[in-house]
């Protein structure tokens, strides 16, 4: 069970700002994992080199991955956007970044592993976290830092005036600006806070789990599934459906496994797939499109058919 929330509170932090970014810019940011990464190197550095305690690098690490966002923003999604570009070719100009990043964090991650004799392959920082009632720090960190991370999101985007500017950007970007709302510093601040939130998971995860620079391509396709389970354009569904996927990749096989055999947790990475078709199929907005009372194209297909028939 203390993996499971653990991991479920990373998955949820990054859901959000997958969710967070696709609800204004209406393509899916593939890098966004990417910038996990970011801040699982930059933790690694600030304990294994500069010997600090690693929660005390989490702001630092988070406010890299906010830069880090901004960044790729201005240099690559704007100037795409304002040539015309699509949907398509920006995300696959997200997806080309990531391998970008990939290859400057493994370039950097071999240059520390030769200059200073530390190994960058699934490292892990339990010996320098602290044991409170028998349990690790970040089995209480986790979830706090993401229920602190809910509740701040849902005050600024229901109470904050950058908040409902950035609701109302999301909703209608030509109506946005007929009411004097500055466009621009909205998407900025989408990317900023999206790129936080995912060095921030990044900086949890290797308190927990092995990792190295390869770990955010497993991410990934576990943080889609939670976001198109709970809804792309909607941040709360996003962050029920990353809870969601983080207890089916971590419960549901060893439940199978009961019943079948141990071949079952082999195909535990198949779960997140599985998520991403079964809940297109059902709703292509997830969980807040089921609330909402849209019908599915299954159900549209259905009632099309009967009333031929």
């Amino acid at each position: 069970m203390v993996s499971v929330i653990i991991y479920a509170s990373i998955l949820v932090i990054l859901c959000a700002g997958f969710s967070l970014t696709h609800m204004i810019e209406k393509f899916p940011n593939f890098a966004h994992a990417a910038y996990s990464t970011i801040g699982t190197m930059f933790i690694f550095t600030f304990t294994k080199l500069w010997d600090y305690n690693p929660y005390l690098g989490w702001p630092l690490a988070s406010l890299l991955g906010g830069v880090v966002g901004v960044g790729l923003y201005l240099l690559v999604v704007r100037p795409l956007q304002r040539r015309g570009r699509g949907e398509i070719t920006l995300s696959f100009a997200m997806l080309a970044l990531s391998y970008v990043l990939f290859a400057i964090l493994s370039t950097y991650s071999y240059w520390f592993m030769v200059t200073y004799r530390f190994t960058t392959n699934l490292f892990l920082l339990r010996s320098y976290d602290y044991v409170w009632m028998g349990y690790p720090g970040v089995f209480y960190a986790a979830p706090l830092t993401c229920v602190a991370i809910v509740v701040s999101l849902h005050l600024f985007l229901a109470r904050s005036k950058f908040g409902i500017a950035l609701r109302a950007t999301a909703e209608n970007p030509e109506l946005a600006v007929t009411l004097g709302i500055n466009v621009f510093r909205i998407h900025v601040l989408s990317w900023f806070l999206a790129g936080t939130m995912s060095a921030l998971a990044g900086a949890i995860i290797p308190l927990w789990l092995p990792t190295n620079v390869g770990y955010a391509d497993k991410l990934l396709m576990s943080v889609i599934a939670g976001s198109v389970l709970g809804g792309l354009d909607n941040v709360y569904g996003s962050m029920l459906g990353g809870f969601l996927v983080a207890f089916a990749q971590r419960v549901l096989p060893g439940v199978l496994r009961n019943f079948l055999d141990v071949w079952v947790i082999e195909y535990a990475p198949m779960i997140p797939m599985f998520v991403i078709i079964v809940g297109l199929l059902l709703n292509p907005k997830g969980i807040t499109g089921i609330m909402e009372g849209e019908k599915s194209p299954l159900k549209r297909i259905r009632a099309a058919l009967s009333r031929e028939g």
